[in-house]
């Protein structure tokens, strides 16, 4: 598989690249949906950007591609009719976000390895958990 494109979070102020499909465990529970990809960097067939607000997480916009409407993309409406924002309530789990220059390009998925990752942990959509993780110190740890 190909790298994913990474969807974007704004968070503190900034937007940035996630390394995570919030909206996959959504899209799992909806049997009538099915999204269709036109690039192999987008498997999923979707672009997400996602709003991190008072420890809420909020999905503000989605491009996206069906069999449905082959020659034109559909928005957030498609999924969730007259809403400009949802709130992620169907999303636990964690959202990794990688930061600085790349350590080591793995052309699969999410797997490349950067400088940092921070972590945020959701339970329902909420925020319950911060860490970040130095990934040069643990790839200096596994070549010792």
């Amino acid at each position: 598989m190909t790298a994913q494109i990474k969807e974007i979070l704004l968070y503190k102020g900034n937007k940035v690249g996630i390394a995570t499909e919030p909206l996959a465990p959504y899209l799992k529970n909806r049997k009538d949906i099915k999204f269709s990809f036109r690039s192999t960097a987008c498997w999923r067939g979707y672009f997400g950007t996602w709003e991190l607000r008072n420890k809420k997480l909020f999905i503000i916009s989605l491009k996206a591609c069906t069999d449905e409407y082959r020659n034109y993309e559909v928005d957030l409406n498609y999924l969730f009719p007259n809403n400009k924002e949802v709130f992620a309530d169907w999303f636990s789990g964690d959202i990794r976000i990688p930061q600085g220059k790349m350590l080591k390009y793995v052309h699969m998925g999410y797997q490349s390895i950067f400088e940092k990752d921070t972590m945020l942990k959701f339970k329902n959509g909420i925020l319950i958990g911060e860490r970040v993780i130095d990934n040069i110190d643990q790839m200096n740890l596994k070549s010792q």
